[in-house]
């Protein structure tokens, strides 16, 4: 049966927070995804312990990207405030036994080049592989796409995977995200072919839009079975922005071969 893990950052947002982990559970996921942290590690492990789902990924803390800013990972002279994110990270992952940490993403600030910013991330990751020496977290990078978001750091998965096999091989690896792919205009399963060997977990959302399966031009039962056809037994993580109440967009865990 195909695997299945859910955002509670951008799903199930009709609730607050630590409700989330009990709806995400009867909704049919047994794992979850925190990209924002909003509660603290306690309360947490109390209410997936109550609901019987476990974290699978969580990002490190991004500034201010969200709301439009270049974030922490890439941002020359906030080195200081990611090592700090990074901390608090680390602590929830060990309270919570997280597996994935997603170091986050970064925008090129004004005035910045790129290259002062990619040499700027290089020096954070190696921050935090130090950091990680004696944990059993798996660290990862995500690529985004340029559609969205032009000034990306991090814009092409193949150049990622580059950096990676050539300075940080079996250190880091990539989440590699359809919707990220798709978007950027690439050919999904021969991008995933290519890098096969770096990916440790796969998200999804629908293109365009970034809604559920079944809003865009998407064959996900197609790109799901070309992608365990190349070894993937991992979880596939819904992380889209709802067009509807998120327990109304779920009919594809079904059809797609999830739980419900």
């Amino acid at each position: 049966m195909r695997k299945f893990s859910t955002s509670v950052t951008l799903m199930f947002r009709e609730l607050p927070a630590l409700e989330r982990f009990a709806a995400a559970r009867n909704a049919g996921f047994d794992k979850v995804e925190i990209q924002v942290l909003e509660a603290g590690p306690a309360d947490m492990a109390r209410e997936t312990g109550q609901a019987g789902v476990s974290v699978l990924l969580l990002n490190v803390g991004m500034g201010d990207f969200l709301t439009g800013g270049p974030g922490l990972i890439g941002t020359p002279g906030r080195e200081a405030e990611f090592v700090l994110e990074l901390g608090k990270a680390f602590d929830v992952a060990r309270a919570l036994d997280i597996p994935l940490v997603h170091l986050g993403p970064a925008r090129i600030p004004d005035g910045m080049t790129r290259e002062t910013c990619l040499a700027t991330l290089k020096k954070n990751i190696a921050a935090a592989v130090l950091a990680s020496k004696n944990s059993s977290v798996t660290l990862l990078v995500e690529p985004l796409n340029t559609a969205d978001m032009p000034n990306v750091l991090l814009r092409n998965i193949d150049e990622t995977a580059a950096m990676i096999r050539t300075e940080f091989a079996g250190k880091i690896w990539l989440m590699f995200d359809i919707y990220h792919v798709a978007r950027n205009g690439q050919n999904v399963l021969e991008t995933f072919r290519r890098n096969r060997d770096l990916v440790k977990h796969v998200q999804f959302s629908d293109v365009p839009g970034r809604h559920e399966p079944g809003t865009g031009s998407l064959d996900f039962e197609f790109l799901f079975a070309g992608i365990e056809a190349e070894g993937y037994a991992g979880f596939f993580g819904a992380e889209y922005m709802p067009s509807r109440p998120t327990a109304e967009t779920l009919g594809w865990l079904k059809t797609l071969g999830g739980r419900q």
